[in-house]
């Protein structure tokens, strides 16, 4: 906003200004004090584009966006840790000390919750992520070390962890902050209830669902940071936190969104040089933003009032857009047959439900 503020532009306008016979050229004693000044004020100007997103905020904000949703009250979620069991094996008596470090291959750290004694050769404990995070989810004997041996433990392995979710990025918090203040949300309206919901460290998106089921009931529907199914645990948080902030009446339930199964199937013309896994992989990271951001804007982004049946807040993924996104990848130059869970129609998306892609094949 101030780039054009250049010391020499700034100096030039005050020489413009003096009203005085003084020598003002080049390497005379007023020019020179009027550089030195010149470059401060500059500096000045400067400085003043960085108050601009700090008064409008956006996603380039940083801290400024907590500054200005904590004058409401948002706080960002600093995410939520993983757990998974551990089945440890040995001899009897042998003890693991609370604490005790486990690794992943990929270095992710996890930590022993309670102490664990062996009995009958066996003991089982609890394994906690060292961060907040998506990445620490893994599956069943991904653990394969140790920071340090125990005395009498042969072997162990751990069972899948879930609950893990990563810190709420600017993007996210931001559109609480802009929800807040573009949406009103009172006296347990639909607004007051998606609030609620995304509160809850784990909840993305909510979709409200008023007299879903008859008068004086309320359907919460909801979805993690990653336009997926909420996990148990998040909507059991989530259902009692609406019930210690509800107003006194409505039926309120709240569940998972539920899923659907997206396959792509294309027969290509490439380019010369140009391979189908090249073509595939690109694809599927371009279906996989598309179906996010269609789920993002006609799920996470609306609040449905009263519902005369659920197939009215129903939403569709588009044919022709998947046939777009595969024609704009370098190196294809047609496609002979494109298929979307084996048709060529539109999905149709029921309201309570996500999109998630499966399965991407190009040949």
């Amino acid at each position: 906003m101030y780039e054009d503020m250049t010391p020499e532009k700034i100096r030039g306008r005050i020489l413009g200004r003096l009203k005085t016979d003084l020598q003002t050229r080049e390497g005379s004693f007023t020019n020179d004090i009027i550089a030195a000044a010149a470059e401060e004020l500059s500096e000045a100007y400067h400085s003043l584009d960085a108050l601009i997103p700090a008064f409008y905020v956006d996603e380039t904000s940083g801290p400024y966006i907590d500054k200005q949703a904590g004058t409401v009250g948002i706080v960002r979620k600093a995410g939520t840790k993983a757990r998974c069991g551990v089945t440890f094996t040995g001899a009897d008596g042998a003890a693991i000390p609370a604490g005790a470090v486990y690794y992943t291959a990929s270095g992710l750290a996890f930590y022993l919750e309670a102490p664990v004694t062996l009995r009958d050769g066996a003991g089982e404990g609890t394994l906690l992520a060292a961060e907040p995070g998506d990445a620490y989810n893994i599956a069943a004997g991904e653990i394969v070390t140790a920071l340090r041996n125990y005395s009498g433990v042969s072997d162990f392995t751990n069972s899948a962890a879930d609950g893990g979710a990563d810190p709420e990025t600017d993007g996210a918090l931001l559109g609480r902050y802009l929800e807040r203040m573009r949406k009103p949300a009172t006296s347990g309206n639909p607004w007051h209830y998606q609030r609620w919901a995304k509160e809850v460290e784990g909840i993305g998106a909510a979709r409200i669902v008023s007299k879903w089921n008859g008068p004086g009931t309320v359907k919460v529907i909801v979805a993690d940071q990653d336009l997926q199914p909420a996990t148990a645990a998040a909507v059991s948080a989530c259902a009692a936190h609406i019930e210690e902030e509800r107003p006194i009446g409505p039926s309120v339930t709240v569940e998972a969104a539920k899923t659907l199964e997206v396959t792509v199937e294309a027969s290509v013309t490439l380019e010369s040089g140009a391979g189908a896994s090249t073509v595939r992989a690109a694809l599927e990271e371009a279906v996989t933003e598309y179906l996010r951001a269609t789920a993002a804007s006609a799920f996470g982004g609306s609040v449905d009032l009263q519902f005369e049946a659920m197939d009215a807040g129903a939403y569709s993924l588009l044919f022709n857009r998947v046939a777009f996104l595969l024609l704009s990848i370098p190196g294809v130059v047609d496609y002979t047959a494109l298929a979307l869970n084996g048709g060529t129609e539109n999905l149709t998306i029921p309201a309570d439900t996500l999109p998630v892609l499966k399965e991407v094949r190009v040949v």
